[in-house]
């Protein structure tokens, strides 16, 4: 199995990366770099999750732009940018649309393949949204999505300082679109079946219908990633190494499979299915740059970047390609199984 695998590097740099990984050999080489201009790149970020069409198109989310590249040429050949974009984490492709995880603002866009805006799924009243890109933001563990029956208006918001060391606590130094910040729901990924938007929520572990705003799962205490369809199975990553299978028609759960069983552990998210294997991401936790969320019971010493292939029915280990960094800390989102007479 091939892939094109993307991700970025926890440090200042702010550029993208693309690896062509063949699990088959065991190697990884870099297919394609990416540094943002000045007025788009934010430190610690890069690339996050994307798609490959048919056509061998590869759609990228960066920080604060959806990027277009030819992987033939290994060129950017189009860039997609509105203030309003802040921390892009998925960008799906389907009936020719785009559908992109904007996950700072709570919602998934949509624009046509030349670029245009379309419509969004808003998980977040026009209101609040208005607020938070003007530098405030709602007191924490308090969204923004009552008052409900009362009647009353919202009560006024206090901007406020971030506890950690990730968000930004000066709020109107930078454009939104550059700033990192307290989201609601965390909206990680977007995938589709039987007529269906359906977009992973990281915050609350579920896995949301868009047109219902409705969750069809919901796996309590678990931190949801990446969402993929296969034949009659829906597939779930969660970044404690688990993986769900569930039913596609009802999505009820199936079954479970373990990763850190491997023997191989890190913050999980990327995942590629076919009818025998599973390809699953891993990205390296280091003690001096914890995440913000408890992601594992397990010790950050040892964690790697890398990709895993799994055997679908027991998953046993067939295959391992090391992408941890020694030099830059490394990361990686999407997973991308490359179509046959594109590379």
């Amino acid at each position: 199995m091939k892939l094109l695998v993307t991700g970025g590097y926890f440090d200042d740099g702010g550029d993208g990366v693309v690896w062509l990984v063949d699990l088959a050999e065991e190697r990884a080489d870099v297919l394609l770099r990416w540094t943002p201009p000045a007025h788009l790149r934010v430190p610690g970020k890069g690339f996050a999750g994307g798609t490959l069409t048919p056509d061998g198109t590869l759609y990228l989310a960066a920080h604060a732009a959806v990027v277009r590249a030819d992987p033939r040429h290994a060129e950017v050949t189009g860039i997609i940018h509105q203030p309003c974009m802040n921390d892009l984490h998925h960008v799906a492709h389907h009936g020719g649309l785009l559908y992109v995880a904007n996950t700072g603002l709570s919602a998934v866009d949509v624009f046509g393949a030349d670029g245009t805006f379309r419509g969004s799924h808003a998980l977040l009243p026009a209101w609040a949204n208005a607020r938070r890109m003007g530098g405030e933001d709602p007191p924490e563990g308090e969204p923004p999505v009552a008052p409900g029956w009362s009647g009353r208006a919202p009560d006024p918001w206090a901007p406020t300082t971030p506890s950690d060391g990730y968000l930004d606590a000066d709020r109107r130094a930078a454009p939104f679109h550059q700033l990192k910040v307290r989201d609601h729901l965390h909206v990680n990924h977007v995938a589709f079946a039987d007529g269906r938007v359906l977009a992973t929520c990281f915050a609350d572990g579920t896995l949301r219908d868009l047109a219902t705003f409705r969750p069809v799962h919901h796996v309590p205490g678990a931190f949801l990633h990446d969402g993929v369809v296969d034949g009659p199975s829906f597939w779930l990553t969660a970044i404690d190494g688990t993986l769900l299978e569930l039913d596609r028609a009802d999505f009820s759960e199936r079954r479970r499979l373990a990763t850190f069983a491997t023997g191989h552990f890190g913050w999980c998210r990327g995942l590629a299915v076919t009818s025998e294997h599973l390809a699953v991401g891993l990205s390296e936790v280091r003690a001096g740059h914890l995440p913000r969320h408890g992601w594992a019971d397990v010790e950050p010493a040892g964690s790697e970047t890398s990709v895993l292939l799994l055997d679908r029915a027991d998953g046993r280990l067939l295959a391992r390609v090391d992408l941890t960094g020694a030099a830059r800390h490394s990361k990686l989102y999407s997973l991308l199984p490359v179509v046959e007479g594109v590379l």
